[in-house]
Order: C-alpha cells, then sequence, then structure tokens
C-alpha cells in the first residue's frame, strides 16, 4: 500500500512541475483582485497563484480530515465503552443460578398471568 500511495505523490509532483515549467514565461502573468479584504495583486506569476490555491485547498482538506477522524475516534470510543458495558451484564447474566433465573421466569409468568387485559372490557364470551 505505501508503494502505491509514493507512487501518486510522485505522479503528482511530475504534473505539478510540468505545469509550472510549461506556464513559466513572461506572459503569463495574472491579476489577482481580492478588494474587499486585501490589497489586490498585480502582475503576479501564474504558477505561484496556482501553487498558493493548491496549498491554501491542501490546508483545508486537512482540517477537514481531522475533524471528521476525531468524531469518528469519540464514536469509536463511545461504541467500545457501550459493547464493554454489554460484555459485562452478559458476563453477570451468564453466572447467575439456574434455579434463581427459574424463580425469577416464574415470577414474571404469574405477573402477566394476573395482569387484566385493558381491552377485555370486563366479559368474557
Amino acid at each position: 500500500m505505501w508503494a502505491v500511495r509514493a507512487l501518486l505523490v510522485l505522479v503528482l509532483l511530475l504534473v505539478v512541475v510540468a505545469f509550472a515549467y510549461n506556464n513559466f514565461g513572461p506572459e503569463q502573468k495574472v491579476d489577482v483582485k481580492l478588494e474587499p479584504l486585501l490589497p489586490n495583486y498585480l502582475g503576479v506569476p501564474l504558477v505561484t497563484v496556482v501553487f498558493w490555491s493548491f496549498a491554501a485547498g491542501a490546508i483545508l482538506s486537512m482540517f477537514l480530515f481531522v475533524s471528521v477522524y476525531i468524531k469518528q475516534s469519540v464514536d469509536q470510543y463511545a461504541a467500545k465503552k457501550r459493547i464493554r458495558s454489554l460484555e459485562n451484564e452478559v458476563a453477570i447474566l451468564r453466572n447467575r443460578p439456574i434455579e434463581e433465573s427459574a424463580e425469577l421466569l416464574k415470577g414474571a409468568d404469574r405477573r402477566n398471568e394476573e395482569q387484566e387485559s385493558p381491552f377485555s372490557g370486563g366479559n368474557q364470551s
């Protein structure tokens, strides 16, 4: 997997270098207008604009990735904690004596028999 990642980084680097080489020259100038917040820049090389745009996108992507990673880590911790709690509950139920469990079930059956249905209306036909 690391070899594929290294190959992709190398290809991306070659594409960036080829773009910079092909677009470097005195005629490749652009004006950057940032009027409301920052001053305007005139005659900026196109390669500089592309590089800083790429860097800003990479930093923004990193922040988004970190926020998603932190959320998933918190969710995973909560899930592991819940699993541990449920496993402890299962272990307690497994270690309970059979007689005690049978008595609990008999008590639940008696309560269900004694309970009157709200739909019966008192007449049994």
